[in-house]
């Protein structure tokens, strides 16, 4: 199934208030660049499912206080960087999911806890309910894509073009040649595996390229940078109009 989301960099509840209401299916909270802590984060969360939409954090690196720390804000899932082997693989899962798959800790006095006790059956929900998603950058990530993709516990895999592409030597040229044929090859490897494919679009010509090839996690620029643009664009339009 399609989703369209976009990446948060801007520390606020409301952006993802009025992103979500204008129609976006889901948000990505990034917490690996930007300035987003998380009381912040967790007001984003809530503000998400009070749209009724889906919600998910960047965590900064696979370590297990970040990933405790994120999924008790109750987001939906969470998103890792710098995934490049199978080992890294194993420690998401262990740090993410409950016993017998993991090791993940508890604390039922937090919002994914609902602030009380759970019902015996709460663990193997939450390993069901939280999605796993994880970025794949640089050459070596690709290199290992079929060990990686075999793990059953991984729902999302998202090309992370502007990485990628200073892997390959043409930094900031997402739409280079070599890019491009990664891209594609990966995607088929992805939905051959049953994983949802990810990538940043920043038009609806790639947005219509991109999901023909199989994408279907598709991801519209960044809050900051549509903020931005849009203002960028009507004020550079206005001033060089000749009336």
């Amino acid at each position: 199934m399609l989703r369209i989301g976009t990446w948060a960099e801007i520390p606020t509840p409301y952006t993802i208030d009025i992103m979500l209401k204008a129609g976006f299916d889901f948000t990505i909270i990034d917490m690996e660049h930007g300035i987003i802590d998380f009381e912040t984060a967790q007001n984003m969360v809530f503000a998400a499912h009070g749209n009724q939409k889906e919600i998910y954090i960047r965590v900064p690196t696979i370590d297990e206080s970040w990933i405790l720390r994120a999924i008790d804000t109750g987001c939906d899932g969470i998103i890792f960087p710098q995934v490049t082997r199978r080992e890294d693989i194993e420690k998401v899962v262990e740090y993410s999911r409950f016993a017998p798959i993991g090791k993940r800790g508890f604390n039922p006095y937090v919002t994914v806890g609902g602030y009380t006790g759970v019902s015996s059956d709460f663990f193997e929900k939450e390993n069901k309910r939280l999605k796993i998603g994880i970025i794949l950058e640089g050459k070596q990530a690709f290199d290992n894509i079929v060990e990686i993709l075999r793990c059953p516990e991984i729902d999302i895999v998202y090309i992370g073009q502007y990485d990628l592409s200073v892997a390959m030597g043409v930094p900031g040229d997402v739409n280079h040649r070599t890019v491009l044929e990664i891209m594609e090859n990966a995607v088929q490897k992805i939905n051959k595996y049953g994983k949802m494919a990810g990538c940043m679009v920043h038009n609806k010509e790639d947005a219509r390229k991109f999901i023909k090839q199989g994408f279907s996690f598709v991801v519209y620029k960044v809050d900051s940078g549509i903020l931005y643009q849009s203002v960028y664009q009507f004020v550079r339009g206005i001033k060089n109009e000749t009336f």
